[in-house]
């Protein structure tokens, strides 16, 4: 049985998860192969930009740019109880593990979306984890639970000193850097809402652009139909939760368990708001769920 924190987690990251679901869903039903050449760029995009945030906030830190620190430093998300994973090795210069449960599998395959959920993880984990270290970093994805028939995930994430250039050596590796001092860091204290929310608005933010960029206002539409029939499944998130919890799906119900705040509000919007990116989540998401949730008001 869950506490009713960790089911906002859960639902959390299940509409952050979702909402990439349906907008993919919709590009590739009405665009095909264009569509499909779209949603790769954007979620190349949203790697790219993840990394380049988390990079920054480790130079800030004073921490090294490799693996062991992209892989325990990061930890902008609580993490999901539902996932299950075995970690084979993990030091500055690899990561070595495979996904045994994976909610965002499990959620993508329950909506029929398993085929958008494998260009997901083809797409996104090179991109990230390359930019983060300056694209020095292989990634080997050897097996995805997207993908029929396999049972896990297996990543082989690796760093050579040997493949950088000189300069960046000491920025990665301190066997490079004799006169660093290791930094004092305060553990992360990851929040749900906020860091599922972040990446929401620049997961759609990535997706809108691209679709623009590619197919111009058809793919803005294909979009905003996506994000209708996101607010369609996050409803029946919340309800089915609420149903769980014995709670009323109230405004603070909602707050909790989407990563969207109804009333966009965010700062992050006066960055992601380009080519009426928030006017269209506020139409066609927002009050959307609104109308699923009290269809009398």
């Amino acid at each position: 049985m869950y506490t009713y924190e960790e089911r906002c987690v859960m639902n959390l990251g299940d509409c952050y998860t979702l909402l990439y679901g349906c907008i993919g869903r919709q590009l590739l039903d009405d665009h095909g192969e264009t569509g499909e050449k779209a949603l790769r760029d954007a979620t190349r995009r949203f790697g790219i930009d993840r990394a380049l945030a988390t990079r920054e906030k480790h130079l800030a830190w004073g921490a090294k740019i490799n693996m062991q620190n992209l892989f325990t430093l990061s930890h902008d998300l609580p993490g999901d109880p539902r996932f299950r994973r075995e970690l084979q090795e993990l030091n500055p210069q690899e990561r070595v593990s495979h996904t045994l449960v994976c909610p965002m599998a499990d959620a993508w395959k329950a909506q029929g979306q398993r085929e958008v959920g494998r260009i997901y993880c083809e797409e996104f984990h090179p991109a990230c984890y390359s930019a983060y270290a300056y694209d020095y970093t292989y990634v080997n994805l050897a097996k995805t639970l997207t993908q029929e028939g396999d049972e896990y995930c297996a990543f082989n994430v690796v760093l050579r000193p040997e493949n950088l250039p000189e300069e960046l050596r000491p920025q990665c590796f301190e066997e490079y850097d004799p006169a660093w001092i290791p930094p004092e860091i305060e553990p992360e204290n990851a929040n749900g809402k906020r860091g599922f929310g972040i990446l929401s608005i620049k997961l759609y933010f990535h997706l809108l652009q691209a679709a623009l960029d590619h197919l111009g206002e058809e793919g803005a539409c294909s979009v905003e139909r996506g994000l209708q029939n996101f607010s369609g499944v996050a409803a029946e998130i919340l309800k089915t939760s609420a149903s769980k919890d014995s709670r009323s799906v109230d405004a603070a119900f909602v707050s909790d368990n989407v990563p969207i705040e109804m009333e966009l509000t965010e700062p992050l919007w006066e960055r992601y708001g380009e080519r009426q990116a928030k006017e269209r989540m506020e139409i066609h998401f927002c009050k959307n769920l609104l109308r699923k949730l009290n269809p009398e008001a």
